[in-house]
């Protein structure tokens, strides 16, 4: 027996991109890691079959892979990737020059002189720059080959490796033509396709273990009781208490049932989201039938006596107390496993490989110095995806290496985490300490204000589900809801809340977070949190976020007659611009060219100018959702062009008005809508032909409007 089993687990994760309101994938990372790192990661093991791991698979995040495959995700990116520039409208080449050159810049940009030209081009700082008066600039050419090397450099190893054709682009490298786009594009679908079968077959062939983690990657010790994190951090400011244990076992028994019905059996253990764990988080895991849990070294140290020697108690598997059963336990080097995910990227791969491999050696050694009996167990747990992007050759070079060397290495076997933790000696941890991965804490999940604010607008509205279901409200339409608030106690929205970590797709994640919490409330008619109804996350200039071009800065008296207005009728309104060319998310021209809205003490006005386009839909009634601090209200009109007011229908009556001729006017009086001056509210307009949807404004999310106090005209004054 060799004196070191090493368990490597590699935990692949994304959480959910696809936009609550719309369907639409609204970020592209799942389908550009599945080109490099799901595809690399079995690629590379297939070439190492005698080094065994686990590979952690979050249930979210094949869901949207299986979308992908079955043709069902509308992803906006790969829409404007596939095509032709000369048809893409100004806005989604403003798009295209914000989102893609989203890749790392040291390894993907800079190595390839037609890619670090139009990143110079653009410019790098998107604070900085205009995109509005860049995008005139940039040519066909430019941005096809934009297109394609956007692309290109999410392949990873394994797709370069297996089709000569990918090789050739990059080997040219610029002056791309429509078929090379395809080529790229039908690349991806290809790759994409063979990620489950290869993972499934290396399981089946046992040198792969397949465990997953909660189905939307929870913290699932704050989704059983927030108030967990003072353990940890006594005295830190909390939310109010989000407690539904209900909903951390659905989240466990959904993981479950999912890995089952794609792996073809249930998965033995779970790596919890973030390695985060709790008393009552492990005895969720316990009576929905899971087997292991792992967590880190801090986490372990913190739930032993003080003074505790840490190799005698890192280096083995553990039982830990969970309620009236046990959970088998194997807790991670912290240092081994940062230094893959942080450091090695930046040193040759065969120096890091040998590095890696001594660590675990030395670890073996410690183990014997503090008494240990027997072979050492050392854990290394790590994301096995987002580190790739930072070295050599997609991570290649690294890890061909490091499976070499440590499968040749007379001190080390590799093992599963099942066999890892098989046969755990001694007593049982009494009380498993409650924190994570980082910091033995929830610090980065719960501390920082926006955390805050968003655990309390999940709350609230987990509440007013849970009320609406007592109340009688349709299962079905609960269980709906209650997806939506599932996903939103994934640990990803905030993670990103908070100063600790920065992303240009901030605004997104948090659009997508509060659009979860929208949604749930939209669909039992409940009044939406007051916190989820702005923006939590500040963004900057460079962002993507919905939002108006600009917003209301006087009160409007417009006549609503549907006419050609006069200048001062909708001077000071707020207006939003969906842009032209939808693509075949919508299909065909858009219907409207502009949205413009504003107040009058008393009504909302609504001013829709059609799209001049000779192919533009042309609806049949508009449907506006206005979601405010007492409920929603949806409200439909006809769209008609003959100058004829009609008015309004919402459930229980009629309310409003609107009319076209040139232009589509409504007039919402707020009073019989509940209504005040004062409120928060969001808004969506949706063009509707028959049950069909034509367009939606705003094309995800939805606007916030301010309804205007006493003191609006006031504020706004100017000369």
């Amino acid at each position: 027996m060799k004196p070191v089993r090493l368990a490597i687990l590699w935990h692949m994760h994304q959480p959910l991109y696809r936009e609550p309101a719309t369907g639409t994938y609204v970020l592209p990372w799942v389908r550009l890691h599945a080109t490099r790192a799901y595809a690399d990661m079995a690629w590379i093991l297939e070439r190492h079959p005698g080094v065994r791991v686990t590979v952690n698979f979050t249930p979210v995040l094949l869901d949207q892979l299986e979308d992908y495959l079955a043709g069902r995700a509308r992803d906006a990116l790969l829409e404007i990737s596939a095509r032709d520039p000369v048809d893409l409208t100004p806005e989604e080449r403003r798009r295209l020059l914000h989102s893609f050159f989203m890749v790392d810049w040291d390894r993907s940009v800079r190595p390839v002189p037609r890619y670090l030209e139009l990143l110079e081009k653009r410019g790098r700082d998107l604070a900085r720059v205009d995109l509005d008066e860049v995008v005139p600039t940039f040519t066909v050419g430019e941005l096809r080959d934009l297109q394609v090397l956007f692309n290109l450099a999410w392949m990873g190893f394994g797709a370069l490796a297996d089709d000569p054709d990918l090789r050739a682009l990059a080997a040219r490298g610029r002056d791309f033509e429509a078929a090379d786009v395809a080529c790229v594009l039908a690349a991806q679908r290809r790759v994409m396709a063979g990620v489950l079968p290869r993972w499934r077959a290396l399981a089946d062939g046992g040198q792969v273990e397949l465990s997953t983690t909660p189905h939307h990657h929870p913290i699932l010790p704050l989704v059983c009781d927030s108030d967990v994190a003072a353990r940890a951090l006594p005295g830190v400011a909390l939310p109010p208490r989000f407690a539904w244990p209900g909903d951390a076992r659905r989240q466990v028994a959904d993981a479950r049932a999912s890995h089952a019905l794609r792996f073809g059996r249930p998965a033995a253990g779970m790596w919890p989201a973030e390695g985060a764990v709790s008393p009552e988080a492990l005895e969720v895991l316990a009576a929905e039938g899971v087997a292991w849990a792992a967590s880190d070294e801090g986490v372990l140290l913190r739930s032993l006596p003080p003074g505790s020697p840490r190799a005698l108690s890192l280096y083995r598997p553990w039982r830990a107390t969970a309620g009236d059963r046990e959970v088998a336990m194997l807790f991670r080097d912290r240092g081994i496993s940062d230094l893959v995910g942080f450091s090695y990227a930046r040193q040759p791969a065969a120096s890091a490989a040998a590095d890696f491999t001594e660590r675990v050696a030395a670890a073996g050694e410690a183990w014997r110095r503090d008494g240990g009996r027997g072979p050492a167990t050392v854990g290394v747990f790590l994301d096995g995806e987002n580190p790739w992007e930072r070295f050599v050759n997609s991570g290649h070079d690294f890890l061909d290496a490091l499976y070499r060397t440590i499968g040749g290495d007379a001190r080390i076997e590799t093992v599963t985490l099942s066999e890892a933790v098989a046969g755990a000696e001694g007593p049982p941890i009494a009380r498993i300490h409650s924190g994570s991965w980082i910091e033995a804490s929830f610090r980065i999940w719960i501390g920082h204000r926006e955390d805050r604010l968003a655990w309390t607008a999940l709350g609230r509205a987990r509440e007013a589900v849970e009320a609406a279901r007592v109340a009688g409200a349709p299962a079905d339409k609960v269980e709906h809801a209650l997806r939506h608030l599932r996903a939103a106690e994934g640990s990803d929205w905030y993670w990103w809340y908070g100063e600790d970590f920065s992303t240009e797709n901030a605004a997104e994640f948090d659009a997508l977070f509060r659009g979860h919490v929208l949604r749930a409330c939209e669909l039992l008619d409940l009044a939406p949190p007051q916190e989820a109804l702005q923006p939590i996350k500040p963004t900057g200039r460079g962002a993507l976020e919905t939002k108006a071009l600009r917003e209301p800065t006087a009160l409007l008296r417009p006549v609503i007659d549907g006419r050609d207005p006069d200048f001062f009728e909708w001077q000071g309104a707020g207006l939003h611009r969906p842009g032209r060319g939808r693509g075949s998310m919508f299909g065909g021209a858009p219907a409207f060219s502009a949205l413009y809205w504003g107040f009058d003490g008393e009504n909302l006005f609504l001013r829709l100018d059609p799209d001049p386009d000779p192919d533009a839909t042309h609806p049949d009634r508009i449907r506006v959702t206005l979601l405010g601090p007492r409920g929603p209200s949806r409200l439909e009109f006809a769209v008609v062009a003959d100058g004829v007011a009609r008015p309004g229908k919402r459930e229980g009556g009629e309310v409003g008005r609107a009319v076209l001729v040139k232009i589509l006017e409504v007039e919402i009086p707020l009073a019989p809508i509940g209504i005040r001056p004062g409120d928060e509210l969001v808004m969506s307009v949706e063009a509707l032909a028959g049950e069909a949807e034509l367009e939606r404004l705003p094309r995800s999310g939805y606007l916030p409007l301010s309804v205007p106090g006493a003191d609006f005209e006031r504020i706004h004054w100017r000369v």
